[in-house]
């Protein structure tokens, strides 16, 4: 993701950097047949800073609005 800086807050309990999302590029692997990213095929790392672990997501486990 590309991003323009819109905004930095610096409070003090939080420090926090706001952006605009101006530009997404994905590789062509990772899109599904409509050209929209397909997030079993992307396998996004994410980190978990209360227990200091990274995650993979590769899973659904609810369809949004109905659970």
């Amino acid at each position: 993701m590309e991003c323009e800086l819109v905004e930095i807050v610096n409070t003090e309990n939080v420090f926090g950097i706001v952006g605009k999302i101006v530009n997404v590029k994905a590789d062509e692997k990772v899109l599904d047949e409509k050209g929209k990213v397909d997030v079993m095929k992307l396998q996004a790392l994410s980190f978990d800073q209360f227990r200091n672990d990274y995650y993979v997501t590769d899973k659904k486990v609810a369809k949004a609005f109905s659970v």
